[in-house]
């Protein structure tokens, strides 16, 4: 697996750089460990700004290209995330990361028993991708994470009921969604874990619900 990062100097210089381990990285530029470029040694690296995951070595030097190409100001903005969505970065999604470089694992919700649920852990497993798994029954989303996630998705909110489950249809949902408010939907959601569409991947700038691999691969 590989990675595609900017790194701060001291002096507020930018580095970009690909590797297989962020941290370990981060380590060897400072000097921790043997193996730092020419270009950081002396200018006493600080941290690691941005993590992007790349398919292979071969996408990670091709981003890794472009993210040299970017005018200083553009790579500022890109690293604030207030850059518009450039089309080279849309199958590299972003890491969420310490300013050592280590990874903090994207959450992961779902609920064991699912069969569904154990395809996309066994999907994320093969692929080495760190998660901290929540089981959603036992430990039900708040409204306000919700919330927070919906935005971030941009997926309409009904995306988020688990509509082929015994509870939504006990309820009648399919016919009181349409006259509830947001506000509401999200507090129903969080009434009851067993509600929710499962499993939902909540990274550092994207929202997966449900398991389309398909959609995982292009993401992920």
């Amino acid at each position: 697996m590989y990675y595609t990062y900017f790194l701060r100097c001291a002096d507020g210089s930018l580095y970009a750089g690909i590797t297989t381990d962020p941290a370990r990285r981060f380590a060897q530029h400072t000097g921790d460990k043997p193996g730092g470029a020419k270009y950081t040694a002396p200018r006493h690296p600080v941290r690691m700004e941005a993590v992007w995951h790349a398919a292979d070595r071969a996408a990670a030097s091709r981003l890794e290209y472009r993210l040299k190409h970017l005018t200083k100001a553009q790579k500022e903005r890109l690293i604030r995330g207030d850059l518009p969505e450039q089309p080279f970065l849309s199958n590299h999604p972003r890491m969420a990361i310490e300013p050592n470089g280590r990874m903090i694992p994207m959450l992961f919700l779902c609920y064991p028993k699912c069969s569904t649920c154990k395809k996309a852990a066994a999907f994320l497993d093969a692929r080495g991708i760190p998660y901290d798994q929540r089981d959603i029954k036992a430990e039900n989303p708040t409204a306000e994470e919700l919330k927070a996630w919906h935005e971030k998705s941009g997926l309409p909110l009904k995306r988020f009921f688990n509509t082929s489950g015994q509870l939504y249809r006990a309820m009648e949902l399919s016919k009181k969604l349409p006259d509830m408010s947001e506000e509401e939907q999200y507090a129903l959601l969080a009434s009851d874990g067993m509600l929710v569409k499962r499993p939902i991947v909540v990274g550092p700038d994207f929202v997966l619900v449900g398991f389309r691999q398909k959609e995982w691969e292009q993401t992920l």
